[in-house]
């Protein structure tokens, strides 16, 4: 939880979302607005630290999934 508001402040976050699964299982939900804005996120400093203590804390290695949105954004009401 830690990492989430300070990650939907980052340059190209347009969503940012925790889930946590019936069965314990986390996942993140993040949406950019281009890979370099994704990257440049990957890389800051807390990021790093939470990637490498991350294999203490889960069972196999974490996956990660890419693709491209396909379906607008809704438009937002004033």
């Amino acid at each position: 939880m830690d990492l989430v508001e300070p990650s939907r402040g980052h340059e190209g976050s347009l969503q940012y979302h925790l889930h946590e699964q019936e069965d314990g299982r986390f996942f993140l939900y993040e949406v950019w607005r281009s890979r370099e804005d994704l990257d440049r996120h990957n890389a800051t400093p807390p990021l790093r630290a939470f990637m490498d203590e991350l294999p203490e804390h889960i069972e196999g290695a974490p996956e990660a999934y890419f693709g491209a949105m396909r379906s607008p954004y809704p438009a937002i009401a004033a």
